[in-house]
């Protein structure tokens, strides 16, 4: 969504944090806007400015804690140290999702929505992040490969997907352990490119 003001991008901020903790509380199915309205101390039509529906807001909500803002100076095919780079991304996901502390399970919740209908935003929002991971990872892959240090990735698209599902996987067993002695998303990304015949 396109926000004119500070005003209005507070406000929307508000709204998500709001639906975040109403998620966590009642379930995406079970939430109501009024209840998200009310958690973030609005009127609930003014919910209704900023998103179309329940499902509009948890499709940005999404887009919110999952979208990855890469402070790299070099463009993904161009990266001197592709590797690192894909280390940086990963542990990225893993800290901004454990960052959300008790409400981490419902953005891991969100991620079960990817099956459901191909007309849900949710569902939309999620296929979307995930097919832009798997492709700046795939993009990484291949220029390791070019510059021999992924010798193994013949198939850097499958490569890539391992990837990201190592990635959601390692993240899930944190916040089900509850933050217990797992192994965190680094070493079970390094364990995943040694496995394609990266030397890490």
């Amino acid at each position: 969504m396109r926000l004119t003001s500070p005003k209005r991008e507070a406000r929307y901020k508000q709204l998500l944090q709001a639906a975040l903790k109403i998620f966590a509380r009642d379930g995406i199915d079970g939430a109501s806007v009024a209840d998200i309205a009310e958690a973030a101390g609005v009127a609930k039509g003014s919910v209704y400015l900023y998103f179309d529906s329940k499902e509009a807001l948890a499709g940005d909500l999404v887009r919110h804690i999952f979208t990855y803002e890469d402070g790299h100076e070099h463009r993904l095919s161009e990266e001197p140290d592709p590797l690192t780079r894909i280390l940086d991304f990963c542990e990225s996901q893993e800290k901004r999702i454990l960052s959300l502390g008790q409400d981490a399970s419902v953005a891991l919740h969100m991620l079960g929505h990817v099956g459901k209908s191909a007309h849900d935003q949710l569902g939309r929002g999620i296929r979307q992040l995930l097919a832009e991971s798997r492709f700046a990872v795939q993009v990484l892959l291949r220029n390791a490969m070019r510059q021999g240090k992924v010798p193994g990735c013949d198939d850097c698209g499958r490569g890539a997907q391992t990837v990201i599902a190592t990635v959601f996987g390692t993240i899930h067993q944190r916040v089900a352990v509850d933050g217990g002695k797992v192994v965190g998303v680094r070493d079970t990304v390094v364990t995943v490119l040694r496995g394609l015949g990266a030397q890490l």
